[in-house]
């Protein structure tokens, strides 16, 4: 019998602004686009169905790649706005992932945590880790942006 071990990660990123106004960013899906995805990527969000059972879909397209990527998440948990949690799997693999997003108030700011979890591939595990600090990152600017737009 073949055991096979799953792996997780967890980002953590401060962000210069409300819960509230992180959660639109995680669920609004122009300003989804904004914030995931590799620099020079154009993302499209084919669908945000935020309800439990709803579906994700993105469309990734890195142009100095010549690659477009699909993924396609289902919701399972919507606590808006400090919990929200789905599935995650990239269009040509099998492998399905859960991500949790998990916001709390931090003074005027929010800590923002993402747990990834469900991988069997050391490789997969570092290629997301580095990808995800690097989408919180620009999440992070786009929710200082939005915040200062709605003052």
């Amino acid at each position: 019998m073949t055991e096979t071990t799953h792996l997780s990660l967890e980002v953590d990123q401060l962000v210069d602004a409300r819960p509230e106004t992180v959660y639109r960013l995680l669920t609004e899906p122009e300003l989804y686009a904004r914030w995931f995805g590799p620099a020079g990527s154009v993302v499209t969000v084919e669908s945000m169905d935020v309800r439990l059972g709803g579906r994700l879909g993105l469309s990734i397209a890195i142009p100095a790649a010549d690659l477009t990527v699909g993924i396609e998440g289902f919701y399972e948990v919507i606590e808006p706005p400090t919990r929200l949690v789905h599935t995650w799997r990239s269009l040509d693999e099998e492998l399905v992932t859960s991500v949790t997003f998990t916001l709390e108030p931090q003074g005027e700011g929010t800590r923002l945590v993402v747990t990834h979890r469900g991988f069997v591939d050391p490789v997969d595990l570092e290629s997301n880790q580095g990808g995800w600090h690097d989408h919180l990152a620009t999440l992070a600017e786009r929710a200082v942006e939005l915040e200062r737009s709605l003052s």
